[in-house]
């Protein structure tokens, strides 16, 4: 390819540093007219006082939660379309031979946890 220099036209950049440079100086006008993104450590006043708010949370990204599933948790119990959650019934899994029929079937069917304070609790540790 060869590039003919006109006086009318501004040479080609050299190198990539250069180039940079010149993309670099098309795009400035235009990010300065948007508004700056608040440096760490910028506090806003919530209901309960002033806090510190991440610039990550104006950008739409979401913080971490420093709370993990616990996984044998997690496999424990199920949320049920409601929103219940179920849990299996002990004492089926094994030395069920001197156990009778009756009494096998009834532990193989699933149970709903009914108190309200541990059912939220289990539904912290399986983030359900």
């Amino acid at each position: 390819i060869i590039l003919l220099q006109t006086p009318n036209t501004t040479a080609p950049p050299s190198s990539a540093s250069t180039m940079f440079s010149a993309v670099l100086r098309s795009v400035l006008p235009s990010l300065r007219s948007l508004s700056p993104v608040p440096s760490f450590g910028t506090f806003v006043r919530s209901s309960l006082g002033f806090r510190k708010e991440s610039p990550f949370s104006l950008m739409g990204v979401r913080e971490k939660s420093c709370l993990k599933t616990n996984k044998s948790a997690a496999k424990r119990f199920i949320v049920r379309g409601k929103g219940r959650i179920k849990r299996g019934k002990e004492g089926r899994s094994h030395n069920t031979g001197h156990k009778g029929r009756k009494r096998v079937n009834r532990l193989a069917a699933s149970a709903p946890i009914t108190e309200g304070k541990i059912e939220e609790r289990m539904r912290l540790i399986i983030r359900a």
